[in-house]
């Protein structure tokens, strides 16, 4: 059974949503983010579907873009965050850095402070 999302039962633990597109690397995605620690990671599979998430969340830590998104898509949701989640920060794997596992990782624990 593939995840969708792996939520903490520490109520402080870091938010993130992932914006992807395939549901067997959100799988791989989440279980990542899971070996990181306590964090609690909600997988979408569309851009609406992401909208909706974040701005059904108190609080979301870090917006995670997957790569099969296109610039405007990014420009979209870069946008949103902006506007309702000024604090969230992104990550872009494939575009800010290589889209590796481990470079994921590494920019999961700098920009949540893990």
């Amino acid at each position: 059974m593939l995840v969708s999302e792996s939520v903490s039962k520490n109520k402080n633990a870091p938010v993130i949503v992932l914006f992807g597109g395939n549901p067997y690397r959100r799988d791989e995605v989440i279980k990542l983010v899971q070996s990181i620690g306590d964090i609690t990671i909600y997988g979408t599979l569309s851009e609406e579907e992401g909208f909706t998430k974040i701005k059904s969340l108190a609080h979301v830590s870090l917006v995670l873009i997957g790569g099969r998104y296109f610039e405007e898509q990014r420009i979209r949701i870069r946008k949103l965050v902006k506007e309702e989640l000024p604090r969230t920060k992104i990550t872009e794997p494939g575009v800010e850095y290589p889209y590796e596992n481990e470079a994921i990782v590494k920019d999961i624990k700098s920009k949540i402070n893990l």
